[in-house]
């Protein structure tokens, strides 16, 4: 069987960042200035280690069955289905956390949620890493969870306790299943692209239903 190998730095501040660690201002800045996720603050040092497992991942297979994307200490990575060399896709953003991705219907395309504009918002990339832009801004809403509607137009996310619908070139969204009385989570699309399907948690279980 193949094994994974690959080449991470700056793992630690990834690390940080998923644990809610706040460093200190970079020595000369403006606190009114810009504020750039991307960027190390305080003191810092690179870690060069390599691994071949990972926890806490999720992961997407190409629809041609070529590869798997997969997130690991806030960086998404692909690789060929038959195991070799991971390739980080999201390594320009630095410092960022980049998780949740998912392959759009034909494969050209990669969601994925970011936080390099200051939030976890819904982000696109092509397959290879290159073109990321973003699709859906707020500094007050946090998403997770993308799928990709069975056209490959719209993407569906978490969206506080809510599914909302964005469209790939942005907007402001739809909500789809309203989470006021029970929470919703975790949506999926039909084949046929008629059907979401989504968890909603209640006391002691979590149960799964559908909506047009």
């Amino acid at each position: 069987m193949s094994r994974t190998h690959f080449r991470r730095f700056g793992s630690l501040f990834a690390l940080w960042a998923l644990l809610g660690w706040s460093p200190a201002p970079v020595a000369g800045q403006d606190a009114e200035d810009d504020w750039d996720v991307t960027l190390a603050r305080g003191d810092t040092r690179e870690i060069d280690f390599e691994t071949d497992e990972g926890t806490w991942m999720s992961l997407d297979i190409s629809p041609d069955g070529q590869w798997i994307v997969f997130d690991l200490l806030a960086h998404v990575y692909r690789m060929p289905i038959g195991g070799g060399q991971a390739e980080s896709l999201t390594q320009s953003s630095g410092v960022a956390v980049n998780y949740h991705p998912k392959y759009s219907p034909d494969g050209t395309r990669i969601a994925f949620i970011s936080d390099r504009a200051g939030q976890n918002n819904l982000w696109v990339m092509d397959a290879d890493g290159s073109n990321p832009r973003q699709v859906q801004s707020s500094q007050d809403t946090r998403v997770t969870m993308p799928e990709w509607t069975a056209d490959g137009e719209y993407i569906l996310v978490t969206q506080g306790s809510s599914v909302f619908m964005y469209h790939e070139d942005g907007g402001s969204g739809v909500e789809v299943v309203s989470g006021d009385d029970e929470p919703a989570a975790w949506p999926s699309v039909s084949r046929d692209g008629r059907y979401v399907y989504y968890q909603v948690r209640t006391p002691g279980q979590t149960v799964p239903w559908a909506v047009d």
